[in-house]
């Protein structure tokens, strides 16, 4: 039995129903169960496959605000920082690990004593690694993670934090490994950049270093520009939290601190031999050497300071790495990049062969001075051009057709055109063209695949190479056939002739509508009676749709609007197309 949520999107609050214990049902999933500690619901995800003499991580995600009672929700689960430790549509980790995700409606401190306990339970009477505590909360569940690790400083291995300013004693938790992430305009988060200068000052290091490279001064911070208050998916999914997290032991031996302090990063420097100026440092010990990588090639090992190394930078980007090593073995690095100049060279020299009706993924390269942009000005149409240069989607037309690409860096730029070949269709395949809705706006085709997305955001015209929040986990019999994204502006229109696009030849169209049941039951359209209701779900993380079926003919097919307001759910549908025999 799965939970139905209503959200009011400017508040991220949650709706759910009680429902007893041994009602309740992760997705079938076995390693998820629910469970109660005096006063506190959680869910509990049970590694699979332990080893009983091995000890395991834990991770503890406090949720952000809020809700109407503290009963666990399937929501918490799988919220992006929830999901970094366990793949929801997988059930797979990338490393073995307990996952507790507690609920509540009223802040996090009231909940401490009962979630310490079941942290405690789990290292006494279960194969839980006490080394290996993790914390980590978004919002309301960040400023409840600065505050359980001021209530008890030598507990966890490492926090990470998202969308809330730091509280507490910075004296008691300067040496806990943090990750701290904001967005640009976050009001929760306004002096968090201030407060993260603060800490490192405390750790040695005075400069205002505010930045998302990794400086090697606890804190480490990032800051997302454009987004707001919830960052949560961006922090999760643009960066490797993980390999940072998992890297970090709790063994009463603090790590040490390390950073550059000339060049600059980013700096842009000439091509002759550079020295580099580092600085480490450490908190109950001393540092034994400070290592030096340059683009990932051990370069020089420094035995004491000053810590001074002097390199030769190639043409272009320059990954630069100091790892600093304590008298116990704790090593703790710094990132810096410098540029030097490098002609701006195209390194894809031909495009892959495409099909009509079939998708495409061709990521075209280049290597010069600094980022490189590519441009396109007219593309095949189905096919769009993505900012990392993946030209990706699904061709309509066939031929050998012209691909004009514009490619700059920091000082040049070059114009390149490709040949791109696209074959004749395969006999499964059915082509969905001229795709738009009454007022002209195109929607987006695609096939259905893991990792895509049910709905699109017509009013957003760049394409992000981040994965989306709500995405594909479980696609049943329907995945890799062809599927219409719905527009979230649609969402709640009425108009009976919607939605227009032509078919070359006779389908079955299948209209995903997403469904709440239990409390807040949803409602369909009166035109969707009209199809016939086909077993099983597709799903999108936390979003259910059910699938209604109706066969056309080769030509122009018209569907009405989703009425989601008047039925009681809270998107847009999705049209899956397959070629009937």
């Amino acid at each position: 039995m799965r939970y139905r949520l209503i959200f009011t999107a400017a508040l991220m609050l949650l709706v759910f129903n009680h429902v007893s214990a041994q009602d309740i049902d992760y997705k079938g999933l076995p390693e998820w169960s629910w469970h109660k500690k005096g006063n506190t619901e959680y869910y509990l995800y049970t590694p699979k496959n332990m080893q009983a003499r091995k000890k395991y991580p834990v991770a503890l995600f406090l949720h952000g605000c809020c809700g109407v009672d503290d009963h666990a929700t399937l929501r918490n689960v799988v919220d992006a920082p929830a999901r970094m430790w366990h793949s929801f549509g997988e059930n797979k980790q990338r490393v073995p690990t307990y996952i507790i995700a507690p609920a509540t409606s009223k802040g996090w401190a009231q909940h401490f004593p009962d979630l310490k306990a079941v942290m405690d339970s789990l290292i006494t009477s279960q194969n839980a690694d006490a080394k290996r505590m993790y914390i980590c909360g978004f919002s309301m569940g960040a400023q409840g993670t600065f505050t359980f690790i001021n209530q008890y400083p030598d507990y966890f291995a490492a926090a990470i934090t998202m969308g809330m300013k730091f509280s507490g004693d910075s004296l008691k938790v300067k040496n806990v490994p943090m990750w701290v992430n904001q967005g640009e305009t976050d009001y929760y988060s306004r002096p968090l950049r201030k407060q993260v200068k603060m800490l490192r000052a405390l750790n040695g290091n005075e400069a205002d270093t505010g930045a998302t490279w990794n400086t090697g001064v606890n804190p480490r911070y990032s800051n997302f520009k454009g987004y707001g208050h919830v960052m949560m998916w961006e922090g999760a999914t643009r960066q490797d939290l993980l390999s940072w997290v998992y890297s970090k032991v709790n063994d009463s031996n603090k790590y040490p601190n390390v950073y550059f302090s000339n060049p600059a990063y980013g700096s842009v420097v000439e091509k002759q031999p550079l020295k580099l100026f580092i600085n480490a440092n450490d908190p109950d010990g001393k540092v034994v050497k400070v290592t030096v990588f340059v683009n990932h090639k051990l370069v020089s090992t420094l035995n004491k300071e000053p810590y001074v190394a002097e390199i030769n930078p190639s043409a272009g980007k320059n990954f630069i790495e100091a790892v600093a090593t304590d008298d116990k073995g704790k090593s703790h690095s710094a990132t810096l990049i410098v540029n030097t100049a490098a002609p701006l060279v195209i390194t894809t020299k031909a495009l892959p062969v495409a099909t009509a009706g079939k998708y495409y993924n061709a990521k075209i390269e280049a290597k010069g001075f600094g980022q490189i942009h590519v441009t396109a000005t007219g593309l095949p149409a189905g096919l769009e051009l993505y900012p990392d240069g993946a030209l990706k989607g699904i061709p309509i037309k066939t031929g050998r057709l012209k691909v004009n690409l514009r490619f700059a860096d920091s000082t040049s730029s070059l114009n390149k055109t490709y040949a791109l070949k696209i074959k004749p269709k395969f006999a499964n395949e059915v082509l969905a063209t001229d795709v738009k809705n009454k007022d002209g706006v195109s929607y987006k085709i695609s096939k259905l695949m893991k990792g895509e997305t049910p709905n699109f955001n017509s009013k957003d015209t760049s394409l992000s190479i981040y994965p989306e929040e709500i995405s594909f986990s479980n696609l049943g019999n329907y995945e890799g056939l062809t599927y219409i994204k719905g527009d979230v502006n649609d969402t709640s229109r009425t108009e009976k002739d919607l939605l227009r696009f032509n078919v070359d030849e006779k389908v079955t169209v299948y209209v995903a509508y997403e469904v709440h049941d239990l409390k807040y039951h949803s409602t369909i359209p009166n035109w969707l009676k009209d199809f016939k209701k086909e077993p099983g779900q597709v799903v999108a993380q936390y979003r259910y749709f059910n699938v209604y079926a109706r066969d056309y003919p080769k030509g122009t097919i018209t569907l009405p609007g989703a009425d989601a307001r008047k039925n009681g759910v809270s998107t847009n549908y999705f049209v899956i197309i397959k070629k009937r025999q």
